[in-house]
């Protein structure tokens, strides 16, 4: 994990260097935002039984290159939480963890009574970083929780980014920031299924 996380940071590194000369058309912020993410269905291997919330934290700044254009990114831990039918008998939880460093474009209009609106596009990045699952099965032998999956998600994930949304100035150098994206997986989730993870957050964040 610590190599990954390594990783991670050289590849932000060139995009902060670069904007850090640049204060007006840079910021940099933090999010807290709630998630809810699902399983697709995989025929009558597995089978989704619905929506799940969870969460995702970190840093996100953007970093202008045009007027009102910004190359958007990140560096996030997301939780995505959803829950599939194996079996008539048995459900199973699962409790999956990324890296996430999106690469996308956001436009932003000009300031009007002290708010921005966005629109934002481009490719979501993730790195598999801890998987687990819960199975609850009317077998209680069959039952468990916290089980380690890791052998079986794939460690990369990929999807496409769309999500719009407001900024809102409450100082000189501060801004909320409030919007909803919706992140469409097109990579497998699982090895052994052709099963997919998007999930849709309410983006809240503070931009310095």
């Amino acid at each position: 994990m610590k190599r990954k996380l390594f990783l991670a940071c050289i590849l932000l590194l060139p995009f902060i260097s670069k904007a850090q000369g640049n204060d007006k058309n840079f910021d940099l912020g933090f999010t807290l935002s709630p998630n809810l993410s699902w399983i697709t269905n995989d025929g009558d291997k597995l089978v989704s039984d619905g929506a799940k919330p969870s969460f995702t934290y970190g840093i996100i700044a953007d970093i202008g290159f045009a007027q009102n254009y910004f190359f958007s990114t990140g560096f996030t831990i997301t939780s995505l939480h959803s829950q599939a039918e194996i079996t008539a008998n048995a459900r199973e939880k699962y409790k999956l963890q990324y890296i996430d460093i999106p690469l996308t474009l956001k436009l932003k209009s000009n300031t009007l009574n002290e708010r921005r609106f966005y629109g934002q596009f481009g490719l979501g990045t993730g790195i598999n970083i801890a998987a687990k699952k819960d199975v609850k099965s009317l077998m209680a032998a069959g039952s468990g929780e916290d089980i380690g999956i890791s052998s079986d998600v794939n460690a990369i994930r990929l999807g496409l980014v769309a999500g719009a949304g407001v900024e809102w100035n409450i100082g000189k150098n501060l801004s909320v920031v409030t919007g909803l994206t919706l992140n469409n997986t097109f990579t497998k989730t699982f090895k052994n299924y052709d099963s997919k993870n998007p999930y849709l957050t309410l983006n809240l964040g503070l931009f310095f």
